[in-house]
């Protein structure tokens, strides 16, 4: 093989590596999941998102991009999740407003909307719910 074809073959599967290695990201690349994949909840700002910390207002705050708050001052109990909204770098958002009815551990998927902090966040079964609807 000469020079040029083994470059032609390198270049090749260089380029074959980079464009599957774009199709296995995971849900939380995009905000989408298999439970949910229409553009409808990006639209809306919903996103799904990883538990990364768990504690209180207090604490965590500082550590968000976002901080959506929390009602009952720094002692209140906090989600800190992190989301992808397109490309590689992750964000983070902290809220106070937990899932109805839901106990969160840290890894949980749960679904986050970044355009309104009053919004709770949601288990996918509440988010694929409400999708329904």
């Amino acid at each position: 093989m000469t020079t040029a074809g083994r470059a032609g073959l390198l270049w090749a599967s260089a380029l074959a590596v980079a464009l599957g290695g774009c199709t296995a990201l995971d849900a939380h690349s995009n905000g989408r999941s298999a439970a949910n994949d229409t553009h409808t909840s990006i639209d809306t700002g919903w996103h799904a998102a990883q538990v990364v910390r768990l504690g209180n207002a207090g604490e965590l705050a500082v550590l968000a991009d976002q901080d959506c708050g929390a009602d009952g001052g720094p002692s209140a109990r906090y989600a800190l999740v992190r989301y992808r909204a397109g490309g590689v770098h992750s964000r983070s958002l902290g809220t106070g407003r937990l899932p109805e009815g839901g106990v969160l551990h840290v890894g949980d998927t749960v679904y986050a909307n970044v355009l309104d902090c009053g919004a709770p966040l949601m288990t996918p079964a509440q988010h694929a719910d409400k999708a329904r609807r």
